[in-house]
């Protein structure tokens, strides 16, 4: 399959754009120690100041400005984007994982009780998750300066807890009932008939009829994660912790991009590019995702097509391989 996506050029566009904004980051934490490009004062050669910050883009060496402190928006996107992605990456994947085993367990062991769960829990998701997030994340997350009760992994820990769990149901009942629909399937009557238990079906026959349908789901998933933190970080809920300052700012205490939006928000008449250029990074991340779910499809659907694009140069090589040793 790797070597299908490979040849897609939709899937690499999104992809190269994501895995080269982690990699700028992550050498930022390693090889730089994290440090943000800071000037306080911009000065002349005879120490006059010339200019103070917030800078403007394309001004003192600032490609994207800076903020209100003189730090480098550019870097601090950069900085942040591991922890933007990666946990949006990592709620998918744990809302996909529980929703793959409750809906298992469902769909193979308790089919006659999918209509019921259903019944009980698809009401649920008509109330916006955002709304919900807020009200139970802020009195956790939201602090003031004498800090807060809860160390920031709890704090993280429960934002991630709240935004996964409240996916979960839903997405089993998907799952259970993909599975309910492949039990209808002649292979699977001709495994029952073979005495296949019901475990033996779900690894050797179910899994593997899913896995296309997971990475489809994760990937959508991961874009709705993205577009929630967007919309907790205009709320003021950024990961980690908010620390609202005697003046009343609310500051991020992880530097990830949702916390500089809703941080930078309230500029937005006065210093437009300071949550524009975040905005701007997570749409295009949004996008490349998007991308990826397009060519990811795109494979699957004319997987005939991409599998002879892939054995055509072995077929070359094959040939020269038998003219040569004629």
């Amino acid at each position: 399959m790797i070597k299908l996506l490979l040849k897609n050029k939709t899937f690499m566009v999104g992809f190269l754009f994501v895995f080269i904004l982690l990699i700028l980051s992550m050498a930022n934490t390693l090889f730089n120690d994290s440090t943000i490009r800071t000037v306080p004062l911009y000065m002349d050669d005879q120490a006059n100041i010339v200019d103070s910050p917030p800078y403007q883009p394309f001004t003192h060496g600032f490609i994207a400005g800076s903020d209100s402190g003189g730090r480098d928006l550019l870097h601090m996107i950069i900085h942040g984007a591991k922890f933007t992605i990666g946990i949006a990456f990592l709620i998918a994947i744990l809302r996909v994982l529980f929703a793959l085993i409750f809906g298992a367990f469902l769909g193979v062991y308790c089919q006659k009780y999918i209509r019921w769960y259903e019944k009980i829990f698809d009401p649920i998701t008509v109330i916006p998750l955002t709304l919900v997030a807020y009200y139970v994340l802020f009195s956790v997350i939201v602090y003031g300066g004498d800090g807060s009760p809860f160390p920031f992994w709890e704090r993280a820990l429960f934002e991630i807890a709240i935004l996964t769990f409240y996916a979960v149901p839903t997405l089993a009942i998907y799952q259970a009932n993909e599975i309910k629909k492949l039990h209808k399937e002649e292979f699977m009557e001709a495994a029952m008939v073979l005495g296949g238990g019901k475990l033996h079906k779900l690894k050797t026959h179910i899994l593997p009829h899913l896995k296309e349908n997971i990475v489809i789901i994760l990937i959508q998933q991961y874009i709705q994660v993205l577009v929630v933190l967007a919309h907790l970080g205009v709320l003021k809920i950024f990961f980690g912790g908010t620390l609202q300052d005697s003046d009343g700012n609310a500051n991020s205490a992880s530097h990830e991009w949702s916390g500089l939006i809703g941080q930078a928000y309230d500029n937005l008449i006065g210093y437009p590019w300071l949550p524009l250029i975040p905005i701007l990074f997570l749409g295009l991340t949004i996008l490349s995702a998007q991308m990826m779910l397009s060519g990811f499809t795109d494979v699957i659907n004319n997987k005939a097509l991409y599998l002879a694009k892939v054995s055509k140069p072995r077929k070359r090589a094959a040939k020269k391989k038998i003219e040569t040793q004629n």
